[in-house]
């Protein structure tokens, strides 16, 4: 049980996001509680979105730096394409369970001040997290945990994760419950 919780893979991955962060396996199990842009616990309803703009600049730094990973180009940057008029893109609020069995699986990066999943398994997929949504908030279902992570910061959020992965342990839930806010292009309808 403890070791599933060391375990919440916050990624280590093979390259850092300027100004982002990573956060390994030690680093999460060695993280302490600190006020860092905190905030109360909220309802489900009371979450906001991310700010777009922020939200862009984050995805925008993720994709250049995952291009660079695959030795591909990076694609066209998502705010000249709005801004040209090519594309337009709005914040989407989804919800994902993120199992216990799968904590592992799931990788977060720091760009812009905003923490991103930057890595999924297959099983993370098909429960409904993707790279490039962002956590806004965690929950336990039959506790009364509910936490905002919102405006925290990639050591900040993986605290949150890692209470509510303790708090399912303890109550026999086998998954935690995920808000996202995640970044959609609109389209026009074909006629």
């Amino acid at each position: 049980s403890t070791s599933k919780m060391a375990c919440l893979l916050v990624a280590a991955n093979a390259w850092l996001l300027p100004p982002a962060r990573t956060l390994s396996q030690r680093q999460l199990s060695a993280s302490r509680s600190r006020p860092c842009m905190q905030r109360q616990p909220t309802a489900r309803d009371d979450v906001p979105p991310v700010d777009k703009a922020t939200f862009v600049a984050a995805v925008e730094i993720l994709d250049r730096e995952l291009a660079k990973v695959g030795g591909v180009d990076p694609p066209k940057s998502l705010s000249e394409a709005e801004g040209s008029g090519e594309a337009a893109f709005a914040i989407g609020k989804t919800t994902a369970k993120l199992p216990l069995s799968e904590v592992e699986g799931l990788g977060l990066v720091e760009a812009t001040y905003l923490v991103l999943v930057s890595g999924v398994t297959t099983p993370l997929v098909e429960s409904g997290v993707q790279v490039k949504d962002t956590i806004v908030s965690v929950s336990v279902e039959g506790t009364e945990l509910h936490e905002s992570t919102r405006a925290l910061d990639l050591a900040a959020t993986a605290e949150r994760l890692t209470a509510a992965i303790k708090t399912a342990e303890e109550n026999g839930v086998a998954e935690i419950g995920l808000e996202l806010n995640r970044l959609v292009e609109l389209r026009y309808a074909e006629k």
